[in-house]
């Protein structure tokens, strides 16, 4: 069974339905560093399993993707 990430397209449009205008937005939104945020969206740091991806994962729930899901 193949491991579920995260890319940064996901956690772009996460950022978005959540109302998060900036990576520090986003960054303190998941409870981590702005370097780090800007690694992940620029794919140089992927989000492993573990807690953080959880926390995403929880958030993609309750927060639909933007604008495709609202058609």
């Amino acid at each position: 069974m193949a491991t579920r990430t995260v890319t940064s397209k996901e956690l772009a449009q996460l950022a978005e339905a959540m109302g998060c205008h900036t990576q520090a937005d986003l960054a303190a939104a998941l409870g981590i560093t702005q370097a780090r945020v800007s690694q992940i969206l620029s794919g140089k740091y992927p989000v492993k399993p573990g807690a953080l991806l959880n926390l995403i994962h929880q958030l993609q729930l309750q927060h639909p993707r933007g604008r495709k899901a609202r058609r």
